[in-house]
């Protein structure tokens, strides 16, 4: 099991991506949106990160205000996985329950508590916007 893992970082406003092997991945399982986690999983020693959600393998956005571990489908009416046009519209959607398990193919992350050394030091090469720009 393995996560690919993006971490925010709001002072700059810049994110970063870390792939995340079974070692540490076993350390965000049964974790929920919200949740913060030490940084030292990820490799940021002094860093503490939040969970803000994520999505499935399958590419199924994960929702805060949906219990569990699995995907299931609901009717919503806006916010994370549905965007509506019109005023009063919703629809059915398949959306994954807000707890990492073992599905899970990517977790977004920001920064809450930061270390010494600085993220772009730490997790090394560009940032994520900068390297859609070249």
């Amino acid at each position: 099991m393995d996560f690919r893992v993006v971490i925010s970082d709001p002072s700059s406003g810049k994110a970063y991506q870390a792939e995340l092997k079974d070692p540490g991945a076993s350390k965000f399982l049964g974790r929920r949106i919200g949740d913060k986690v030490d940084g030292d999983v990820l490799g940021l020693p002094g860093y503490s990160v939040q969970i803000t959600g994520g999505s499935d393998r399958e590419g199924f956005p994960m929702r805060a205000d949906l219990p569990g571990t699995r995907r299931r489908t609901i009717l919503v009416s806006g916010g994370t996985g549905y965007n509506p046009t019109a005023e009063g519209r919703r629809k059915r959607k398949s959306i994954h329950g807000r707890e990492v398990s073992a599905d899970v193919g990517q977790i977004n992350v920001k920064v809450v508590e930061a270390g010494s050394k600085p993220l772009e030091e730490l997790l090394g090469g560009a940032p994520k916007e900068e390297k859609k720009k070249k």
